[in-house]
């Protein structure tokens, strides 16, 4: 799949350059963007829970804000690098799949007259010749580099091997493993969720060695600013236990990421399945028939709910168990006495008891992530039930679930 241009490469590029960007997938920037400052959130606020401890109070008055934060230069480094792997991951999928035919039998298919089809065609510019092969090659090539670079950027050497790693695993996942059933889903899945990790452990290295203004005073090495540093190191080198892991956002964030793509990716599949069956690509539908894959995405679906209410879950458990913030026993002793069940005073204790436990945040984490897997879980639920026959359902369910991460993401703020 080559071409012979008798124009310079460099011309190409700007002649193209519109459409090699819709190439990047730029509806995807907004999630990435999401994903990042969530990351970033869950570390100042991991800080703030660390310094609020500390016995300096120097230190826990230099604890910085989200924004200073997300303007980091090294941070925003952080973005930009996501933004490129994203972008290159998209560009080289498209590559490999035109030349391949892979979208060219998704264009020419069966389906192409369906009245749906225009409304969730893919933008496949490579099988439809609208750019040549070699310049998509070039531009792919630049992005690598500026990738690359960038990385080099980033804060921490962890960030950094995610990073780099990412990078990797976009190219071997469309070159080597899309044509292996499960470990292609899982491989995409894993990218994804391991997204705010790396914005979270950038934000950690930066706060942790105060690189933030804010963090440590600037002013002549002092004894106060000595002890502040070693307050800051005591936190940055404190191992959290296994009740603060259990409960660390960032645990059922990633969790609930992987279950969530891992269903999305199994939906794309059952859009894609007469396509890849084609190409012999044997994914999730193509081996095991649409109505298995359509009930693995379902059950994908469902353990992301889980995980994105998992917060809320155990609030609610120290709630019930340890009975910090309604008493029940004192509920039953009003009602025992008034001799009735309606009894005013009973009520308004525990209307009051509740209304105290169900603190403003962790409400709106409750609704939002109800809503959010809710929804997610309904739309998988219609693709399970028409045994995912319906193509259509399946690509609409894709698309519309991007509201339900939107929702499931903003219960972890």
């Amino acid at each position: 799949a080559t071409t012979n241009e008798p124009l310079s490469k460099s011309k190409y590029i700007g002649t193209y350059l519109y459409a090699l960007f819709l190439m990047c997938r730029p509806s995807n920037f907004p999630i990435v963007a999401l994903f990042h400052v969530l990351g970033v959130h869950q570390a100042v606020q991991l800080w703030k829970t660390s310094v609020a401890t500390s016995t300096s109070s120097s230190l826990a008055l230099s604890c910085p804000s989200l924004k200073s934060v997300l303007l980091d230069p090294s941070i925003m480094m952080v973005l930009i690098s996501l933004l490129l792997v994203t972008s290159t991951s998209m560009i080289t999928n498209d590559y490999y799949d035109a030349r391949n035919g892979v979208d060219a039998v998704q264009i020419e298919g069966p389906d192409k007259n369906s009245p749906t089809q225009n409304q969730y065609d893919h933008y496949h510019p490579l099988a439809q010749g609208l750019i040549p092969f070699s310049i998509t090659k070039t531009f792919d090539s630049y992005l690598y580099a500026i990738l690359l670079l960038s990385s080099a950027l980033v804060p921490g050497v962890i960030s950094r091997l995610f990073i780099i790693g990412g990078a990797i695993i976009t190219y071997l996942y469309t070159v080597h493993l899309k044509p292996k059933t499960w470990i292609k889903n899982a491989s995409c899945a894993a990218l994804v969720s391991m997204s705010p990790v790396t914005s979270g452990l950038a934000a950690w290295h930066v706060l942790c060695n105060g690189q933030v203004a804010g963090i440590i005073p600037a002013t002549a090495a002092t004894a106060s600013t000595a002890a502040i540093s070693a307050s800051a190191t005591a936190v940055a080198t404190t191992i959290p236990s296994l009740t603060s892991i259990m409960k660390s956002p960032l645990l059922f964030l990633v969790v609930a990421l992987f279950a969530g793509i891992m269903s999305r990716e199994i939906l794309m599949d059952i859009t894609d399945c007469e396509g890849d069956a084609r190409a012999g690509i044997t994914t999730v539908p193509v081996k095991y028939g649409r109505e298995f894959a359509s009930k693995v995405a379902f059950a994908w679906a469902g353990i992301s709910s889980l995980a994105a209410c998992g917060l809320s879950w155990v609030w609610l458990l120290e709630i019930w168990i340890a009975g910090v913030d309604f008493n029940l026993r004192s509920f039953w002793t009003l009602i025992s006495s008034s001799n009735s069940f309606f009894s005013v005073d009973a009520w308004a204790m525990l209307v009051r008891s509740v209304m105290k436990g169900f603190a403003n945040s962790n409400v709106r984490r409750l609704v939002l992530s109800l809503v959010g897997s809710g929804l997610m879980l309904q739309r998988a639920s219609m693709v399970w039930k028409t045994k995912g026959e319906n193509s259509d359902l399946a690509e609409k369910a894709i698309r519309e679930s991007l509201f339900s991460v939107v929702l499931v993401l903003a219960s972890f703020v």
